[in-house]
């Protein structure tokens, strides 16, 4: 009779809780009192591509895979370089500034999965009319260099649409990023390439209107990779398998669940306008920009080493196989399944009884 009564008390407690939102899975976690492994992760600043590693802290991945994630930015460090000096296990990079590391130094960090699979610019015009790509032909637009991973993404567009840089168009590509923005306002070019929160900012601020997004056009693209040091991926394999499970699990739980991103986006990028953040994500997420698959395909990496190599951006070229482990991120795929909200609370529910009695 004890039991009985003791259960129906545990059961309407338990009830309570998962109907309220009290209990989350980070505090589920917290019940489990295993050692973590530390790692140390590098961010050159805070940014919606990171959303998947925002996520997975947030929803309590990482403690769920034995790992206690530490980010390092360079706010915290601005004079640090992050591949001379050893302050993090994991750097968050793009593709073009990783593949040239690679190149002047064979032992740099490895890919282990991608971030997010989308360009985050667009192009902001002066006029607010019906965009084509042909249209761009004879004007003046301010980009990002060429080696850089939005360099590249624009590039790999305008060749598909038949537009050669420097010859069908005019491309201001050096122009030093905080003077950009005023040198569009002061009118040189008749679009300007814009990162995502700057682009809508723009916008909002009638500066110009957004006619295109980068990644909306150029599809899958790795523009923000996760890369660790070899001698890391020897000495911690389980903690960078358990950091891979994490990414690739959030990346399917926001395919399904998109409110996370927004609660993760409100309490990690709080330095960006509300209003715009949200419309920033709502179009990232329309366009896949965290789409669960954290495997970097072979043809995607040399189609950007190619292009790097064509140009003389890098001294020496890099493989495919040099530069790229992808063993953690098939394992993920392979091992990590999306699991239902309704189906999770009643696993956890179950759990809780048989430990409890």
């Amino acid at each position: 009779m004890y039991k009985r009564n003791k259960l129906v008390v545990l059961l309407t407690i338990a009830a309570v809780l998962l109907g309220s939102g009290v209990f989350t899975y980070s505090k589920i976690m917290s019940w489990h009192k295993k050692e973590l492994t530390v790692l140390k992760v590098w961010e050159s600043e805070k940014s919606l591509q990171h959303l998947p590693v925002y996520v997975a802290m947030d929803q309590g991945f990482f403690t769920e895979a034995g790992i206690k994630l530490e980010i390092i930015s360079r706010t915290d460090q601005p004079a640090t370089d992050p591949y001379a000096e050893s302050v993090a296990d994991l750097i968050l990079t793009d593709p073009v500034e990783h593949i040239y590391q690679q190149s002047v130094n064979p032992a740099a960090p490895k890919i282990v999965a991608i971030i997010a699979a989308r360009d985050d610019t667009f192009l902001l015009g002066r006029k607010k009319e019906p965009f084509t790509w042909e249209m761009l032909k004879d004007l003046n637009m301010i980009s990002f260099p060429p080696e850089t991973g939005p360099g590249f993404a624009l590039d790999k567009i305008l060749r598909q649409k038949e537009l050669q840089p420097m010859h069908d168009l005019s491309l201001y590509n050096r122009i030093p990023p905080d003077l950009r923005l005023g040198a569009f306002k002061a009118g040189s070019g008749s679009f300007i390439q814009l990162q995502g929160s700057e682009a809508y900012l723009a916008e909002a601020e009638g500066i110009g209107y957004i006619a295109a997004s980068v990644g909306e056009e150029g599809g899958r693209y790795p523009s923000m990779l996760c890369t660790a040091w070899p001698q890391i991926i020897q000495q911690k394999p389980e903690a960078i398998q358990g950091f891979v499970n994490a990414i690739y699990k959030a990346q399917l739980w926001m395919e399904h669940e998109p409110e996370l991103c927004t609660g993760s986006a409100d309490s990690h990028l709080k330095n960006v306008d509300k209003k715009v953040r949200g419309q920033v994500l709502d179009k990232y997420i329309q366009i896949k920009m965290w789409q669960p698959d954290p495997v970097l395909e072979k043809n995607l990496f040399e189609e950007i080493q190619t292009m790097l190599d064509t140009v003389g951006l890098i001294p020496a070229t890099v493989t495919y196989t040099e530069a790229v482990d992808n063993s953690f991120s098939l394992s993920a795929k392979e091992k990590v399944k999306y699991i239902p909200k309704e189906e999770r609370e009643q696993n956890w529910l179950k759990r809780t009884i048989k430990r409890i009695f």
